[in-house]
Formats: structure tokens, C-alpha cells, sequence
């Protein structure tokens, strides 16, 4: 007999696999791989799409003909820097503070649909120049949509360059 008192640890040398010496110029790159995907399905999880943040309006090369009659319109032009001025028909402005701006945009339109002299005016048109940004037309037909759930639409006009 052998001097090893447990039989089973002399099996074990004879079913050990010879193991394949790695050369030093081979990388396993799985756990880089399982990592770029990992930190891949973070940032689409926790990242917000917001489309009203960038972006120009574009220009536009046809569209509808809207009477300026028909319409409540609001005029948006550039301020210093990301700032927009929007103002009335009359040339008046509306506030910068942007809550008084959305209660003054909602008490312009609703004159404007009252005070329709027998013409009907469902529409808002906003008048936009080509360096706006989207977010800040977005923003004020979020604030028109909100308020006039009867307006049937609200059209944008791009100046022309």
C-alpha cells in the first residue's frame, strides 16, 4: 500500500488537466467589455432626452397661410444672450420673470379669442426669428396648450433670412 493515508487525494493527480500557459502578450479583455456595457445601460437609464433644451427652428420653405386675423399672435424675438423677448400684436412686452410671462401669455390669448369682433380666432401664431432656439417656442406652446384646451392649433412663423 501506499504511504498516503487517504486513497481519493492519489486519483486526483491522474484526472488533473494540464493547464495552458498563457503568452504574455494575450489580454482577456471580458471584464472591460462587461463593463462598457454596464456603464452603456447607466447613462441611457438615468439620462433625460429633453428636445426642448437644443436646437434652431428651421427654416421654413412652405407652409399654411394663416391670417394674422384669425390669430392671437405672439412675437418672439432674441434677448442678450439665451434670452428671448416675446411680445404682444401692439409691440408691448411681456415680463422676463417666466411665471408672470406664462400668466400674462394667458391673459393675452383669452382677451384675444374674446375680443374677436366676429371673427372667430382659434389659432395662436407665434412669430419667431431664425436664431431662437426650440426650447424657448416650445416652452411658450407648452404654456398655450396647458391653458386652451379649445385652441385648435398653434402655428409658428420663421422670419425670413
Amino acid at each position: 500500500m501506499s504511504d498516503n493515508p487517504n486513497p481519493i487525494d492519489e486519483g486526483e493527480d491522474d484526472f488533473a488537466l494540464p493547464r495552458k500557459k498563457r503568452e504574455d502578450d494575450e489580454m482577456d479583455i471580458t471584464p472591460m467589455i462587461d463593463i462598457t456595457f454596464l456603464l452603456l445601460i447607466f447613462f441611457i437609464v438615468c439620462s433625460t432626452m429633453d428636445p426642448t433644451k437644443i436646437g434652431t427652428i428651421p427654416e421654413a420653405d412652405n407652409g399654411l397661410a394663416i391670417s394674422a386675423k384669425n390669430s392671437a399672435v405672439i412675437f418672439i424675438n432674441p434677448g442678450g444672450g439665451d434670452e428671448v423677448i416675446l411680445s404682444r400684436m401692439d409691440g408691448t412686452n411681456f415680463s422676463t420673470d417666466e411665471d408672470l410671462q406664462a400668466t400674462e401669455i394667458i391673459e393675452y390669448i383669452t382677451e384675444e379669442l374674446e375680443r374677436s369682433l366676429g371673427v372667430s380666432k382659434q389659432y395662436v401664431m407665434l412669430f419667431g426669428d431664425a436664431n431662437i432656439e426650440v426650447g424657448k417656442v416650445t416652452r411658450v406652446q407648452k404654456i398655450i396648450g396647458d391653458a386652451f384646451e379649445d385652441v385648435d392649433a398653434t402655428y409658428v412663423a420663421v422670419k425670413e433670412q
